[in-house]
């Protein structure tokens, strides 16, 4: 399992604390399973939990699996305008806030992911580890019985 620090819309966030998001839609995602460290934009700038990614899926392939779904079926064809892949969200443990202010005094030199980067065996992930403190139940996401209104959403 790689371990990343993705970024997010504070609106897409919201979604994600609520568990209403499921599903993380990117144009490149990597194949195997990731743990994602989430930092959150304008106006948070913070990193504030962590998300385990899985089962990455072409989006384009939903479009046979939902082929009796209009609604679906547009939904998909709006995602793909942007997006080629969905991974999976897991499960998603909300956690203390380290403001971006404060990354930048402990780590010079931090530098804020635009989409996602990659942090296996840095001085980042050893902080992250150190110093996120879980808070709240963990959300966990169950994906046996997924139904055409779960995929693509806003």
């Amino acid at each position: 399992m790689r371990t990343m620090l993705l970024s997010f819309k504070a609106d897409v966030y919201k979604k994600v604390i609520t568990g209403e998001k499921i599903y993380e839609h990117r144009k490149v995602f990597p194949d195997e399973p990731i743990k994602a460290y989430l930092y959150v934009s304008t106006p948070i700038k913070a990193i504030v939990g962590i998300m385990h990614l899985n089962n990455k899926t072409a989006i384009e392939g939903w479009k046979e699996k939902y082929s009796n779904d209009e609604k679906a079926l547009t939904r998909i064809d709006k995602y793909l305008q942007h997006h080629k892949f969905a991974m999976e969200i897991s499960d998603f443990q909300d956690t203390n806030k380290i403001p971006l202010e404060q990354l930048r005094i402990d780590l010079p030199g931090f530098v804020v992911p635009q989409m996602y980067y990659f942090i296996d065996e840095t001085p980042l992930l050893d902080y992250l580890e150190q110093n996120l403190i879980p808070c709240g139940e963990k959300i966990v996401h169950d994906f046996s019985h997924r139904t055409s209104e779960q995929i693509c959403k806003e």
